[in-house]
C-alpha cells in the first residue's frame, strides 16, 4: 500500500513489462479504487499472457469488475471471451446468468416479457453445473431461483405464450422459447 512500492512496480513494469507485473499493477490500482487503470492493466496482462487459463482468469476478473459497474454487455462480453479460453469455466456462466437476472425490468415489453428474462437466466445457470460439476449446487440454487421468478405456468396459460419464441431487444439480444404446458 506503500506509494513507493507502487512506483517501484511501475518502473520495474516500464522497464521489464510482463504479464505478472501489468496484472500486479492492476490489482495495486484496484485496491487504490481507480477502476479504469485496474483494467487497462488487466489488458495489458492479456496481451502479455500466453497461458490461456490464466487468460481465462484475467478475462473473467476484468468481466466481474465491469458488472460491478453496470456495464453488462461488456461484462458479459469479457465472460464469453474467458469461456473461449477456459471451457469449463463454470462460474462465468453464473456471472453471466446475474447479468441476465440483474436485467429483467430493463428487458421485454410488457411483464410477462421481462420475467421471462429469468428463463434465460435459469439456463445460463444450468450451463454451469454441465461445465464445472463442482458448482452444482449453486448452480441448482440460482437455477430454481431464476425459475421461481418467471412467468408461472398459469401465466403462459393466459397469455396463451406456450412454445412462443421472446426475443429480447436489449443489450441482451437474445431469445427464450416459453416452455410448452
Amino acid at each position: 500500500d506503500d506509494p513507493l512500492f507502487v512506483e517501484l512496480v511501475e518502473a520495474l513494469h516500464s522497464l521489464s513489462p510482463s504479464a505478472d507485473s501489468a496484472y500486479y499493477l492492476g490489482i495495486l490500482k484496484d485496491k487504490a479504487g481507480n477502476t479504469t487503470e485496474a483494467i487497462a492493466f488487466y489488458e495489458e496482462s492479456l496481451i502479455l499472457e500466453s497461458d490461456v487459463y490464466r487468460k481465462a482468469e484475467i478475462l473473467y476478473k476484468i468481466a466481474a469488475k465491469l458488472k460491478k459497474r453496470g456495464l453488462k454487455s461488456q461484462a458479459r462480453k469479457y465472460a464469453n471471451q474467458a469461456l473461449s479460453n477456459k471451457p469449463s469455466m463454470g462460474k462465468a456462466y453464473i456471472l453471466i446468468a446475474g447479468l441476465y437476472a440483474d436485467s429483467a425490468n430493463d428487458c421485454g415489453n410488457n411483464q410477462f416479457e421481462k420475467q421471462a428474462v429469468y428463463w434465460l437466466a435459469a439456463q445460463t445457470a444450468r450451463r454451469a453445473a454441465i461445465v464445472d460439476p463442482s458448482l452444482k449446487k449453486t448452480s441448482q440454487k440460482l437455477e430454481a431461483s431464476y425459475t421461481g421468478r418467471a412467468p408461472s405456468k398459469t401465466d403462459i396459460f393466459t397469455q396463451g405464450k406456450a412454445g412462443e419464441v421472446i426475443s429480447f431487444d436489449c443489450w441482451i439480444r437474445s431469445s427464450v422459447t416459453v416452455p410448452n404446458l
